[in-house]
C-alpha cells in the first residue's frame, strides 16, 4: 500500500530482462533498441515459436511443470548445508564460516546496483531502510543509504534461508523489532517469466513463502512456509497499523490473513496471482486487491468490507473498470481521502491489453471503487507509460494530504499536479554515466532526472510531511528525490545486487580486467576496483577477451547482437546485429535471448555464434557466415557453445526444446561443416552450461537444468556415452539446477559446478565410472546463491559470477590438510615392501595410516604411524611384510586431530613375476567358486588367497594332472569382501579378484 502510515509495500518479483517499447524512444542508445528487439519478438505467435511446448515454463521447470512445482528448494538448501566442506568435516556452522576453509571476497560492482523490488522504512529511524532485491537475498541500511566514508551504505541480511528474491518488507509500525519478508519472484501461474524457453531462460526466482523476525532482522523463522512448491511467490504485505497482529499477504495462491501476527495463515480470497493490496487506513475490515497477471483466471480488482470476518467476501469491481486483462494491476489508495483510489493497469508485451477501448494504463476512482475512469494517459515519447513493462515494473502513489499529486512510473516517471488531468515526465533513465566508478557516489546520471528504467515500486517518505521525498526501487537498484521530482540521487554504494550472465571472460595476463554481461546494467569493465565502468548499453550477455591481445574484445546484447573493438572495451561498436524484421517482427535469425558467442582457444582467429543457425568467424569475429542452418529447426536455437581447447574444429552445442524437437547435445569436428547427435542417455532437461577439459577434447561435462535428475554428467569418448557424476547419498550435488561447470585447468580431475544455492566442487573425476564426493565451497556467500560463471583469472584465483550478488573472488578449493608430501615411494627389499614419504611441513597431524589395495581402488589401512613433533622436512618408513606375488597399490592417509583426513597420490609396485590373469565362476560369489586354470598346468600348484588389505587369509598346496583346467575353492567361511587369489605354478603366477557377497 503505498502510503506513508504503511510503508510496506514491497512487491513485484522482476524478471531476468525487460520489456520496453512499442514505441520509438527519443534518444538513440542500444538500451532502447533492446527493448525493441524484445517488444518485436514477442508479436510473434507462440506456437510457431516454441513449437508444442508450455510457452510459459523456462529452463528450471522444463519438461514438466509439475517438477518445478513439488520441487522444494528449502529442502535441498537443508541437504546442501550437510555437504562436507572440506575432507572430514560435514556439515555447516549456522552462520556459515567454516574454519580452515577461506571465504569468498565481493569484488564488484558497489558503485551501482542491480534489480531491487521492494523497500520498507523504520517507522522511527529514517536512517533505517530494507531494501528487497529480485535474486540476492534482503539488504538493509542504518544511514539512509548514503554517507558511510567508504561509499559502502548497504550490507546483506542473513536469513538462514534460501532467500533469493524478495518482493514484499512490512515493519510492524508500533514495534520495529517485527517484521515479515515475502519470497519468490512470480509473474504467472505456469512459471515465473515471460514467453518461453529460448526467450527467457533466467527470470524469476524460487519463493520459501514469508518469514518473520522479532529482532529487527537479526535472526528469522518461517511464518507461512512454501515448501513443496517453489514457484509461489508473495508480491505484498500489509500490517494493520491499528491492530498490528492483522496481517495480509498477497500471494500466487491469493490472499492470505494472519490474526495473530503470523502464527497461522488462512486463505480468505482464492483468486489467484494477488499482485498488491490495499487497506483502508484506521479500517483494516476493508481491503482492496490486485488480482491477475498474463491474463490468470479471475483478473481484475476486487473489495471486502468484512476482511476480519471468520469468512470473508470479496466483490470485483467493474463501473468501468478495464475488462478482459492480462497484465498487473498496482493500487493506491489515498490515506487522507479513502474514496480517491488510483489503479495502474498494465499488459502483456505485443498485445493490445485486452478488448475495446481503454485498456490499460491509469485509472482512477473517486467513490471507493463503484465506478472508475481512465485519466489522461500518462506519456512517454508520446505514447502511453505503459509498455512492455506492463507485466513486470510499475506503479502508482498518490499524496495523502495533496490529493492532486499523482506519481506513475513504469520504464520512466511521470508526475501529476492536477489529480491525473495532465503529466509530465520527471525522469530518464539515458541518462545514465556509465563512467562514474566512485562507490557511494550519489549522482550516477549525467542529469539530475537520472532514474535507472524499469521501476518497481514507488514510496512516498514516512519522515517527510510535505511529501516531496519519493523512493523508486527499480533494475539499478534505489534513488530517492527530496524536491518532489526535480532532482533525483542514488542510493546503491555497496548496495551489489546485480545480475550476471555467462560468458564472463578475462585477460590472460591481468587480474584488473574482466567483462561481465549484466542484466539490464550493460557490460560490466571491472579494472581491479569495486567502482566499475560499463559498457555497450542494455542488457549485457556473452563477453569475450582475446588471450593473445587484451585490447581485443567483444560483447553481446540480446538476439545475438554483438560488439567489438581492436582498441579495448572503450571503443566496442557493432559489428552485428540481429535486426528486426518488418515482415515477421521477429528478429532476422530466430535466436535465444541470451545468444552464444565464444572464442577458440587455440586458434583465435576462429569464433562461433549460434542463433538457429551455427555461425563461424575465420577472421577474429569481424564477419560470420552460417554453416548450418538451422542446425535443428527454426524454433530449436543454440543455447551454449564450447569449443575445444586444443582443436579448433571440435566444438560441442546444446540447442533448446522446441519445433516438437527436445533439448539436443551435439558435436561438430569440422568446424561446424556438420554436426553429429550426442543427447545420447542424457536427461530430457537444459543443458545450460558444456564444458570441455582442456587437455582432452573427448571428455566433456554437461551442467544440467531442471529438477528430478542428475544435475552433472560427463563423457570420455566425446560423447558416445555419458556417466552421471552428480554423486550419491549425502555427498551428491543439490537437487537444483545447474547452471555452469568448469575442469580446473591446473588439475582437470578436479571439478567446480555452479547452482541455484551455490559453488560445489570434486576432485578425482576421471572417467565418471566411480561418484565423486561433493563439497560446499559457499562460505562468505550469504543465504542461497545462483553461481551464474565461474573462471580462473591470471593470480590463480576463482571468479564468479552470481545472479543477484554480483563478482566474487576466492582461492581455489583447498583439499589438503595442513601436511604438504614432497614424495611418495614404495620399493621391494629383502623383508617385503617398503613404503617411504616425505613431507615438508605439518601441523595438527595425529597420525599417518599406510593403506594397501590389490586392485588400485579398494584401500584398507595396514599399519599406523605416529608424527614426529619437529619443523622442517621430515621423512616416514614403514616395512609391508608382504612377498611381492601380484601387483600393489599404497596411499598414505593423513588423520587430523580434529578427524579431518586426506590423502597421499596412489604408488604402485609390479609383481616380481609375470602375472597372467585367469578366469573364474561364478563371481562375485557366495562362497564356492571355481577357477578357471591355463592350459599345461600341472603338477605342484600353490593357492593363496589375500583380502583387499593384503593379508594372506588362505594358503594350501594343491597337486594337479596333466590337462587339469578347473580347480574349485571355497571361502564361505570368509567375510564378504574382495579377494585376490593367486595360482603360483613353477615360474607362472596366475590372479584373479574375486567378490564374496554375503
Amino acid at each position: 500500500m503505498k502510503k506513508p502510515f504503511t510503508i510496506f509495500k514491497l512487491i513485484v518479483l522482476t524478471l531476468t530482462v525487460l520489456f520496453a517499447g512499442l514505441f520509438t524512444y527519443h534518444k538513440t542508445h542500444p538500451y532502447w533498441l533492446k527493448h525493441a528487439f524484445e517488444e518485436n519478438e514477442e508479436n510473434e505467435s507462440p506456437a510457431e515459436v516454441f513449437g508444442s511446448f508450455d510457452m510459459w515454463s523456462d529452463m528450471r521447470s522444463y519438461p514438466d511443470y509439475s517438477l518445478f512445482q513439488k520441487a522444494s528448494i528449502r529442502d535441498a538448501f537443508e541437504f546442501s548445508k550437510k555437504l562436507p566442506t572440506r575432507p572430514g568435516v560435514n556439515g555447516l556452522s549456522p552462520d556459515m564460516r567454516i574454519e580452515g576453509q577461506s571465504a569468498w571476497t565481493p569484488l564488484a560492482p558497489k558503485n551501482f546496483s542491480g534489480r531491487i523490488l521492494s523497500l520498507a522504512f523504520h517507522p522511527t529511524n529514517a536512517n533505517i531502510m530494507f531494501a528487497g532485491s529480485a535474486s540476492g537475498g534482503l539488504w538493509k541500511t542504518t544511514n539512509g543509504g548514503t554517507g558511510d566514508p567508504s561509499g559502502i551504505n548497504w550490507q546483506q541480511v542473513a536469513t538462514g534461508f534460501p532467500v533469493l528474491g524478495v518482493p514484499a518488507i512490512a515493519i510492524n509500525p508500533l514495534n520495529a523489532n517485527e517484521m515479515y519478508i515475502g519470497t519468490g519472484e512470480v509473474y504467472n501461474t505456469g512459471g515465473n517469466g515471460f514467453a518461453g524457453q529460448n526467450i527467457r531462460t533466467f527470470r524469476g526466482s524460487y519463493g520459501v513463502g514469508i518469514l518473520k523476525s522479532t529482532d529487527g532482522g537479526g535472526t528469522w523463522a518461517s511464518s507461512k512456509a512454501f515448501t513443496n512448491s517453489s514457484i509461489k511467490g508473495v508480491q505484498e504485505i500489509i500490517i494493520d497499523p491499528v491492530t498490528p497482529s492483522n496481517v495480509f499477504a498477497a500471494t500466487s495462491d491469493g490472499v492470505y490473513r494472519s490474526t495473530n501476527s503470523g502464527g497461522s495463515w488462512t486463505l480468505i480470497h482464492s483468486v489467484i496471482m494477488a499482485m498488491d493490496i490495499c487497506i483502508e487506513p484506521g479500517n483494516a475490515n476493508v481491503l482492496y486487491v490486485a488480482d491477475g497477471d498474463f491474463g490468470s483466471t479471475g483478473s481484475g480488482v476486487y473489495k471486502c468490507t468484512n476482511a476480519l470476518a471468520a469468512t470473508p467476501s470479496f466483490t470485483q469491481l467493474g463501473g468501468g473498470f478495464p475488462t478482459s486483462l492480462n497484465g498487473r494491476i498496482a493500487l493506491s489508495i489515498c490515506p487522507n481521502n479513502f474514496n480517491l483510489i488510483f489503479a495502474s493497469v498494465g499488459k502483456i508485451p505485443g498485445s493490445s491489453g485486452g478488448t475495446a477501448g481503454v485498456t490499460y494504463g491509469l485509472f482512477k476512482s473517486t467513490d471507493g471503487g463503484t465506478s472508475w475512469a481512465a485519466t489522461t494517459q500518462p506519456q512517454l515519447a508520446g505514447s502511453n507509460y505503459i509498455q512492455n513493462q506492463g507485466w513486470y515494473s510499475h506503479d502508482v502513489i498518490v499524496a495523502p494530504t495533496t490529493v492532486n499529486t499523482v506519481y506513475v512510473s513504469e520504464i520512466d516517471m511521470c508526475k501529476s499536479t492536477n489529480g491525473g488531468s495532465t503529466f509530465s515526465q520527471i525522469t530518464d533513465w539515458s541518462d545514465w554515466n556509465f563512467n562514474n566508478t566512485t562507490v557511494g557516489a550519489t549522482s550516477e546520471g549525467t542529469l539530475p532526472d537520472y532514474v535507472h528504467a524499469d521501476q518497481h515500486h514507488l514510496y512516498f517518505s514516512p519522515f517527510d510531511a510535505t511529501y516531496k521525498t519519493v523512493f523508486v526501487v527499480c533494475d539499478g537498484g534505489v534513488f530517492k528525490t527530496t524536491d518532489a521530482g526535480a532532482n533525483f540521487t542514488g542510493l546503491n554504494g555497496g548496495l551489489m545486487t546485480t545480475q550476471i550472465y555467462h560468458n564472463m571472460s578475462t585477460s590472460a595476463t591481468n587480474n584488473n580486467y574482466m567483462l561481465c554481461g549484466l542484466q539490464d546494467n550493460a557490460t560490466l569493465w571491472y579494472q581491479g576496483a569495486a567502482g566499475c565502468k560499463r559498457v555497450t548499453g542494455g542488457d549485457g550477455f556473452y563477453t569475450v577477451i582475446d588471450p593473445t591481445n587484451d585490447q581485443t574484445c567483444f560483447g553481446t546484447y540480446s538476439y545475438m547482437t554483438y560488439y567489438k573493438s581492436t582498441t579495448g572495451p572503450s571503443a566496442l561498436s557493432t559489428v552485428w546485429s540481429n535486426t528486426v524484421s518488418t515482415s515477421t517482427s521477429l528478429p532476422t535469425e530466430n535466436a535465444c535471448f541470451v545468444a552464444p558467442l565464444v572464442m577458440a582457444p587455440s586458434d583465435h582467429t576462429r569464433m562461433y555464434g549460434g542463433t538457429i543457425n551455427f555461425k563461424r568467424s575465420t577472421n577474429t569475429g569481424g564477419s560470420f557466415t552460417n554453416t548450418v542452418s538451422p542446425v535443428v529447426n527454426a524454433s530449436a536455437p543454440i543455447i551454449c557453445i564450447a569449443v575445444s581447447s586444443t582443436y579448433a574444429d571440435s566444438v560441442y552445442i546444446a540447442t533448446c526444446p522446441g519445433g516438437i524437437a527436445n533439448p539436443k547435445l551435439m558435436l561438430s569436428t569440422n568446424g561446424g561443416t556438420s554436426f553429429v547427435d550426442r543427447t545420447g542417455t542424457l536427461p530430457n532437461r537444459y543443458f545450460a552450461y558444456v564444458e570441455v577439459d582442456p587437455t582432452n577434447s573427448k571428455r566433456v561435462a554437461v551442467a544440467v537444468s531442471g529438477f528430478g535428475t542428475g544435475h552433472l554428467f560427463l563423457t570420455s569418448d566425446a560423447g558416445v556415452t555419458w556417466n552421471d557424476i552428480s554423486g550419491t547419498g549425502a555427498t551428491a550435488l543439490p537437487d537444483v539446477p545447474a547452471n555452469v561447470v568448469m575442469f580446473d585447468p591446473a588439475a582437470p580431475s578436479t571439478v567446480y559446478v555452479g547452482n541455484d544455492l551455490g559453488l560445489y566442487v570434486a576432485q578425482g573425476v576421471t572417467n565418471g565410472s566411480t561418484q565423486p564426493v561433493w563439497y560446499s565451497y559457499n562460505t562468505g556467500l550469504t543465504d542461497a546463491t545462483m553461481v551464474m560463471d565461474i573462471l580462473v583469472a591470471p593470480n590463480g584465483k576463482l571468479r564468479l559470477g552470481t545472479y543477484g550478488k554480483g563478482l566474487w573472488e576466492n582461492a581455489k578449493f583447498d583439499f589438503l590438510l595442513p601436511v604438504k608430501f614432497e614424495d611418495v615411494s614404495v620399493q621391494a627389499v629383502t623383508k617385503g615392501n617398503q613404503v617411504s614419504w616425505t613431507i615438508s611441513s605439518q601441523s595438527n597431524v595425529d597420525h599417518y595410516e599406510v593403506e594397501y589395495s590389490t586392485d588400485g581402488t579398494h584401500f584398507n589401512s595396514i599399519g599406523s604411524v605416529a608424527p614426529v613433533n619437529s619443523t622442517g622436512t621430515q621423512t616416514y618408513n614403514y616395512l609391508h611384510p608382504i612377498k611381492n606375488e601380484t601387483d600393489g597399490y599404497y596411499r598414505i592417509k593423513v588423520v587430523n586431530k580434529d578427524g579431518a583426513i586426506d590423502y597421499s597420490q596412489i604408488k604402485k609396485i609390479k609383481a616380481d613375476k609375470v602375472v597372467t590373469q585367469i578366469s573364474a565362476y561364478p563371481n562375485p560369489t557366495t562362497g564356492l567358486f571355481t577357477l578357471q586354470l591355463p592350459t599345461g598346468t600341472q603338477g605342484s600348484l600353490s593357492l593363496k588367497i589375500y583380502d583387499n588389505a593384503g593379508k594372506l587369509v588362505m594358503q594350501r598346496k594343491v597337486i594337479t594332472q596333466a590337462g587339469t583346467r578347473e580347480l574349485p575353492v571355497d571361502i564361505s567361511s570368509m567375510a564378504a569382501g574382495y579377494y585376490r587369489v593367486v595360482c603360483e605354478n613353477n615360474d607362472k603366477i596366475n590372479t584373479i579378484s574375486v567378490l564374496k557377497r554375503k
